[in-house]
């Protein structure tokens, strides 16, 4: 029996220890709870509505009293200008002259100009040889297209 009692006086020792360190069950935290319920059922301002809510907070729970809420209406957007970018400046670069190139020279084919029984003279002096069906040249072959004779 003396172990029992002794032991029920350790737990409301306990117990009572442990609603000191409650600060939920201190007496700070009621009566700043019934300041907050008194003003609420008053119509107090919300303004000290709310300076005695947070002190129940800060008293209840432990937490840091902030000044005011944080606005839950629009916040006007950030205006972040755009970037400077400057590009390098470079030198231009300065014209070059094309090589002046040389006419270009065109072989004109030989034309026959005067024909005899041995062959036909050009035009650029060459003898072109009759082998029959056509005429030879000194570079080939003589072609007939149409009514012209080109000869290589």
């Amino acid at each position: 029996m003396k172990t029992a009692c002794a032991l029920l006086l350790l737990a409301a020792l306990a117990c009572a220890h442990a609603q000191e360190g409650d600060p939920l069950k201190s007496s700070a935290c009621g009566a700043a709870l019934a300041s907050l319920q008194a003003a609420r059922q008053g119509g107090a301002a919300p303004a000290s509505v709310e300076s005695l809510r947070a002190a129940a907070a800060h008293a209840c729970l432990g937490t840091a009293m902030r000044p005011t809420r944080p606005s839950r209406t629009a916040q006007p957007p950030v205006v972040v200008p755009p970037p400077q970018i400057d590009l390098p400046q470079h030198p231009a670069p300065l014209p070059v002259p094309l090589p002046a190139s040389p006419p270009v020279a065109i072989d004109r084919p030989a034309t026959p100009t005067v024909c005899d029984a041995g062959g036909c003279w050009s035009n650029d002096g060459t003898h072109l040889r009759q082998v029959p069906p056509s005429l030879i040249g000194p570079r080939g072959m003589c072609t007939q297209v149409g009514g012209q004779l080109y000869c290589p």
